[in-house]
């Protein structure tokens, strides 16, 4: 059960300021995963794109063959302020996908590692325009 990830995360972006780094920071304590952020910016605002990468022991970043398992966190922001404030139900993605990465960390360190590599990838935008849901 990934209960205890699931709130560490949502605790960490449940926040104005959060950005990428936040991420980064979360797996320091991990030296064996790989983890990066970058700020992607235009004229409508920035996102903080984070990706994870969490080595098996028979994975391609071993030089080995078995196959690689891909999580990606969709989403359209966590947040939408400042006409939405606090955590937007559009963050339902890259919650699910950074406690995924943290639960697997925890594990790895612990000695339960998979076979092959598995990456994560998601983005952190506290700050979203908020817009219209149309029907056809």
């Amino acid at each position: 059960m990934s209960l205890k990830q699931t709130l560490c995360v949502y605790e960490l972006i449940d926040c104005a300021s959060v950005k990428g780094e936040d991420i980064v920071a979360l797996f320091q304590d991990f030296p064996h995963i790989e983890v990066m952020s970058k700020t992607v910016k235009d004229n409508k605002g920035q996102s903080d794109f984070v990706r994870i990468l969490i080595p098996g022991t028979q994975g391609k970043s071993h030089h080995k063959d078995a196959p690689t398992l891909g999580i990606i966190g969709r989403l359209g922001g966590i947040g939408a302020r400042p006409s939405r404030i606090g955590v937007v139900s559009d963050a339902d993605g890259a919650i699910a996908a950074l406690a995924a990465a943290l639960k697997l960390a925890q594990m790895h360190e612990k000695g339960d590692r998979l076979l092959g590599d598995v990456v994560i990838t998601t983005h952190i935008c506290p700050q979203c325009a908020n817009t219209s849901a149309y029907t056809c």
